[in-house]
Parts: C-alpha cells; sequence; structure tokens
C-alpha cells in the first residue's frame, strides 16, 4: 500500500512539475511574441538646445526627451530606440526611412511641410530678441528692419537662421550681420553678453531657463507683427515623422493626447521651465 502511494505521488509529482514547465513556457513563448510583434521606431534627436534635449551622464534627457518617452510608454505596439545625429542629419535619415521620428524641438516651416508629417503640437512656445542689459540698442521688434544694422549669431538650418537669410537676400541694403556658429546656446548667449553679438533671438522658454540656471547679464525684448509670424507660422513645437509614417503619425496622437489630458506633459514643462507650456485640446 505505502509503495502504491509512493507511486501515486510520484506520478502528481511529475504532472505537477509538468504543468509549471508548460506555464512557465507559455509565459515565455507569449513574452517572446509580444516582443516579435513590437515594431522598433527610432528617433533621432541633435543633443541640444538644453533643456529640451541633451545629454547628461551619458545619457539623452530633456523635456523633449520625456515627453516623448512618456508617448511611446502608451504605445506597447512599439519599441523606442533614441539616437543623438547631426542636426541636418535628422531630416535626410527621415526622408531615407533609417528614422521614423525627429525631436528636437522643431517648428513647422513650409518646406518642412511639403516633406515630412508632423505629430500634433507638444509644446506652446513664443520667441524674444536677447540684448545685453544696458545696452542702448535693446528694443521690441515687430520686423526683421528692427533689427537691421545689428549683428546677431546662429546655427545653419534653424527657424531664426533661415529667416534672417531670407530677410538679406530681399533686403541688402538694410542687412543684419548674420555670423554662422556651431556654439552651444549658452556660448552664443554669453558672446551677447560680452558684447561680441548685438542680439540673439531664441525662444522664451528656453531663455527664462539660461536665465535661471546660469545668471547672464541679458534682458528679453518681445517680437511681435510680422518678426513672430516669420520665425514661427504656429506658436507650436512638434515631432516631426517621416512623410511616410501615417499609423505612426495617428498613433502617436493619440498617445500624446492622453499625456497632455492626463497630466503629464504638464508636470514635464514644470520640471524644465518652472510653468506648464502644454497646448490645449478642445473639449
Amino acid at each position: 500500500m505505502k509503495i502504491q502511494q509512493k507511486v501515486l505521488f510520484g506520478f502528481l509529482g511529475l504532472a505537477i512539475t509538468g504543468l509549471l514547465v508548460a506555464c512557465g513556457n507559455h509565459s515565455s513563448a507569449t513574452k517572446t511574441e509580444n516582443a516579435q510583434k513590437q515594431t522598433t521606431v527610432i528617433a533621432a534627436t541633435g543633443g541640444n538646445p538644453k533643456p529640451f534635449t541633451f545629454e547628461e551622464d551619458g545619457k539623452l534627457t530633456g523635456h523633449n526627451i520625456e515627453l516623448l518617452k512618456a508617448v511611446f510608454d502608451r504605445l506597447p505596439q512599439y519599441k523606442l530606440e533614441i539616437t543623438k545625429v547631426e542636426f541636418a542629419s535628422m531630416f535626410s535619415g527621415l526622408s531615407s526611412g533609417r528614422y521614423q521620428i525627429a525631436v528636437n524641438n522643431l517648428a513647422k516651416n513650409e518646406e518642412r511641410e511639403k516633406n515630412y508629417q508632423f505629430s500634433d503640437p507638444i509644446f506652446k512656445n513664443s520667441y524674444v530678441v536677447i540684448f545685453k542689459k544696458g545696452n542702448s540698442k535693446a528694443k521690441e521688434a515687430s520686423t526683421w528692419a528692427d533689427l537691421a544694422g545689428l549683428s546677431t549669431v546662429g546655427s545653419a538650418g534653424i527657424n531664426s537662421t533661415t529667416a534672417i537669410e531670407e530677410y538679406n537676400k530681399s533686403n541688402p541694403d538694410k542687412e543684419i550681420a548674420l555670423n554662422y556658429s556651431s556654439e552651444d546656446i549658452k556660448s552664443q548667449l554669453q558672446g551677447v553678453e560680452s558684447g561680441k553679438y548685438d542680439f540673439l533671438v531664441m525662444d522664451k522658454p528656453m531663455f527664462a531657463y539660461y536665465q535661471k540656471e546660469y545668471d547672464l547679464d541679458l534682458v528679453s525684448k518681445d517680437i511681435s507683427g510680422s518678426l513672430s509670424t516669420d520665425l514661427m507660422a504656429e506658436p507650436y513645437s512638434y515631432f516631426v515623422l517621416g512623410k511616410e509614417e501615417t499609423q505612426l503619425t495617428k498613433d502617436v496622437n493619440k498617445a500624446l493626447k492622453e499625456v497632455i489630458e492626463d497630466g503629464t506633459s504638464k508636470k514635464i514643462n514644470e520640471k524644465y521651465f518652472g510653468t506648464d507650456y502644454s497646448p490645449s485640446y478642445d473639449k
């Protein structure tokens, strides 16, 4: 009788072990299957300007980067990878399909709209013109002509640089002296502070961040009128996606709306800027 019980318990033990192994294999298979179903999305960023995108301890972070990750946390069908590239390479990479999305506090312009798709707005933006405190030339500006004869600095390809280039082409007798530079924003601001350049056009929230972070001897003046429109037809920045990424754009927009409406975007904004620059959705 005892032998029969031992045999019976032995069979039961084997059966239970087999069941557990089967369950474990099923769980592993499910995880593998889910992983195989994921589509890899490669996001490209230039890694500046801070605080929208930058490296810290060897890792990419910043407002735009955290917002993008929050969006893809709600999209389990995608596996997000973020890579740092040269600014111009973001767009050529989108065109070739090497990257699916670009994240760099990007605004719309006519040329970009011809070649790429845009997400819904991710950030409500505005521009200001920066001068050294006490500079007699410091003033508000409503047209580029208000800044004619002054010197500035900018990186090739960004909105303000492109707009100044167009103005100079149309107004060769009233040019703005544009100095091209690959310096980061902090160095460009220090160039204005030292008197190397007369002014710098930049995002209002970004200037507030740098002013607080580095206590610069600078002052901002408001931009309005046609100058504001030239710099940014719409007061927003966006994620930019490849022309063929229609489904990805729809999915990103759906998740982005959730991120904004549940307060996640607000928390990220307040972390970097002390206030909320999230766009709003009509109910």
